[in-house]
């Protein structure tokens, strides 16, 4: 099994208290920001990393900073 990296586990944690906070559920959330389910669990999970064009969008859709996803609180 693949090691998480910190930086998947903190991205996925905050991109999952920022999805939960909007009410959507991870279903929702894929279609809004163009990601499969699976995907958006494994993110969340910190599973995987996401891409710079990834984090805009959810950013966007999200209306939540990019620190506040990559730095946390």
């Amino acid at each position: 099994m693949k090691e998480k990296k910190e930086i998947n586990l903190l991205v996925g944690k905050q991109i999952r208290a920022a999805r939960e906070l909007s009410g959507l559920t991870q279903e929702q959330f894929g279609e809004l920001v163009s990601l499969d389910p699976k995907n958006v669990s494994d993110i969340e999970r910190g599973l995987v990393g996401i891409s710079i064009s990834t984090l805009k969008r959810i950013c966007e859709k999200l209306s939540v900073s990019s620190d506040w996803i990559l730095f946390g609180d």
